[in-house]
């Protein structure tokens, strides 16, 4: 840890002097394995401009969803003071997925920021990419690295063959669980193979006091339903009539999405009374009851 730093501090203040440019920077980060995650290079000028800006001498300007600040405090407490004003950490002002602040700077042909920290692929990217927002990171990371992302997730975060998103919080929604809890409940320590087998350890762990809940889901479609109908069958969707997208709609009436709900429902019963309710930060979309309770470990799985 304490060589990783001192190679962090070094290209920073290497780019800070401009010694190296922002690409040769974040190519060294990659390399040596430091990079932040998760990151959208935001851009909105020429590669020479941003280069001269680094030249200037102004820090790297990372911004980060309140989300990951919230989970991860240290990242404030802890990390950032390593850095003193090398680095100039903000938090993103995309409320609610709210891009509107990037797309205005893109317009102006400048950005406040450097990286975007927790842009959501199906979410913002696309627009982000047609605003002239963000730049591809192909540039910036070795070929090994990249064709050592899973290529579900690498395809994901493509567009016209080039990479605009680095996946950093990859996990199986719904499927997470802490295993510090459910080894107290005495349950094995792997994943399990059915649904049935899932609540039966859920009801497992409250039963035993190991944790307050044995599990809960995100009441957004898009965090819970959608994964678990996927693991029943993908056959939940239709295609709107006249709709000039030629996207296909989740269908809530399918009999895959019908099983998930009733899933859901049988999870409730094992989760806490205000799972449906919407998170506290971000518009409702984060700081949601489950990320709470499993953050607190009052709940095993989540």
């Amino acid at each position: 840890m304490k060589r990783q730093e001192e190679i962090e501090r070094t290209l920073l203040t290497q780019l800070r002097l401009g010694k190296i440019s922002r690409r040769e920077f974040m190519i060294q980060m990659f390399a040596a394995g430091l990079a932040v995650g998760g990151l959208s290079t935001l851009t909105s000028a020429p590669w020479e401009a941003k280069v001269a800006r680094a030249q200037e001498g102004r820090p790297l300007t990372p911004t980060f969803y309140q989300w990951i600040v919230d989970l991860h405090p240290g990242i404030k407490e802890e990390v950032n003071p390593n850095f003193g004003e090398e680095v100039n950490f903000q938090i993103a002002p995309v409320e609610g997925f709210d891009v509107a602040r990037f797309v205005a700077e893109a317009k102006r042909g400048e950005s406040t920021w450097d990286v975007y920290v927790g842009m959501t692929p199906f979410v913002e990217m696309a627009g982000l990419i047609k605003a002239g927002v963000i730049e591809p990171w192909d540039e910036y990371i070795p070929k090994e690295m990249l064709d050592d992302i899973i290529p579900s997730i690498r395809d994901e975060c493509t567009v016209d063959g080039k990479l605009y998103s680095i996946p950093f919080l990859i996990d199986v929604i719904v499927q997470a669980w802490n295993n510090s809890l459910t080894e107290a409940a005495g349950i094995e320590d792997k994943a399990p193979a059915t649904w049935d087998e899932y609540l039966a350890n859920a009801k497992k762990v409250v039963d035993s006091g190991a944790a307050l809940y044995g599990c809960t889901f995100d009441a957004h479609g898009w965090r819970s339903l959608c994964p678990i109908t996927h693991t029943i069958s993908t056959d939940c969707y239709y295609m709107l009539e006249g709709d000039p997208s030629g996207m296909p709609l989740y269908d809530f009436t399918s009999e895959p999405a019908l099983q998930a709900l009733e899933i859901m429902k049988q999870m409730l019963e094992l989760s806490s009374a205000n799972a449906l309710q919407p998170g506290v930060t971000d518009g409702g979309v984060n700081q949601t009851p489950d990320e709470v309770a499993f953050a607190a470990q009052k709940m095993a799985s989540s």
